[in-house]
């Protein structure tokens, strides 16, 4: 019976209207007609939607809602035909309890680098400062990549900042999605978050040995819809979350394919970052979406709140703050809410 990655790339990848014909599937995949059917009648029985038409052949008609394994694996396959980036394993969890957890484990049980662990449900989620990411079932993507850059420390503050940037700029070029990037961590749309982004690493001596950097993204659905949840973070969350389909105009996303585009995105970035390619288009990219610049903002900090206006960042990705009293102040870390002088 023929992988069904390769059968779903082979249909992803039809030029004809979606249809492949039963003929051209067998002799791409070297198996029998009879084997094309039977595995498109057990991936029908996993959800997805599969029809056929006399003299055309066959074609995928819906894909499943949520991420599913093999139409992730089938579009990363495709991506990396069409621009063949470097490779990265993907892991498929139905439930875990972070993400970040996940992929600290397999890296200290010797797992090779780099790889993503994508997790269908987080029982204990994270964001920064030890906070509660909620994980609403079906519409989000929770994942972590995790690397070996192998760099000295003083390189990780604006890797977060990097990975956001590429990422928005992709969701911004392959979707025509207006997304924004909002320091430090987080993308955004008319206030609303739509995803955060956290990076952990571990240090040895004066090298970033393990680099893991976790992201949660709200795709599909209405976050209205997650004060019922289970976890108590729901009500909370919707208050200010949002997700892509709400600004795709209510017409919701393939999660596999954004799926894929964000696996391939991030290794392309970290590649990058690593390789010393980063700064010209850095600048380039944090002045297009940051979603601060030029607005009155309030930065809590450990040892109080400041106010002012945002003005872009520092060399090393602090970000710069004009006081009331004309007055400059840089901020390495802190929490950033749109708000005026008090």
């Amino acid at each position: 019976m023929p992988d069904a990655t390769t059968l779903l790339s082979a249909l992803l990848d039809s030029d004809r209207d979606g249809y492949v014909s039963g003929e051209e599937l067998a002799q791409r995949l070297g198996v029998s007609r009879v084997s094309i059917w039977a595995r498109l009648q057990k991936l029908q029985n996993e959800g997805l939607v599969c029809t056929a038409v006399r003299g055309r052949g066959y074609r995928l008609a819906a894909e499943p809602a949520v991420l599913h394994p093999a139409v992730l694996a089938a579009y990363v396959r495709l991506r990396q035909h069409k621009k063949a980036p470097p490779g990265i394993s993907v892991i498929f969890l139905p439930e875990t309890d972070s993400t970040n957890l996940e992929a600290e484990r397999r890296l200290a049980a010797g797992a090779s680098t780099p790889f993503v662990v994508f997790a269908a449900r987080q029982t204990a989620g994270r964001g920064r400062l030890g906070r509660a990411w909620h994980s609403a079932e079906g519409g989000g993507l929770y994942l972590s990549f995790a690397f070996q850059p192998k760099l000295p420390p003083v390189r990780m503050p604006k890797f977060t900042l990097w990975m956001a940037l590429r990422l928005c700029h992709m969701l911004n070029e392959n979707y025509g999605l207006p997304v924004r990037v909002k320091w430090p961590n987080d993308l955004v749309h008319e206030g609303r978050k739509l995803a955060g982004l956290l990076t952990e690493a571990r240090i040895d001596a004066d090298l970033m040995r393990d680099l893991v950097c976790g992201l949660g993204l709200n795709v599909n659905g209405d976050p209205a819809k997650w004060a019922g949840a289970r976890s108590a973070t729901g009500a909370a969350a919707a208050k200010v979350a949002g997700t892509l389909q709400q600004i795709n105009g209510g017409k919701p996303l393939s999660i596999n394919a954004v799926a894929a585009d964000v696996v391939l995105t991030g290794r392309a970035a970290f590649t990058d970052f690593v390789a010393g390619r980063t700064e010209a288009e850095f600048k380039e990219l944090w002045e297009r979406y940051d979603a601060l610049r030029g607005n009155v903002v309030s930065v809590t900090l450990l040892d109080g709140t400041i106010k002012g206006r945002a003005a872009g960042l520092d060399v090393s990705g602090a970000l710069k703050i004009v006081l009331s009293d004309g007055s400059a102040r840089t901020v390495q870390s802190g929490d950033v809410s749109l708000g005026g002088y008090g």
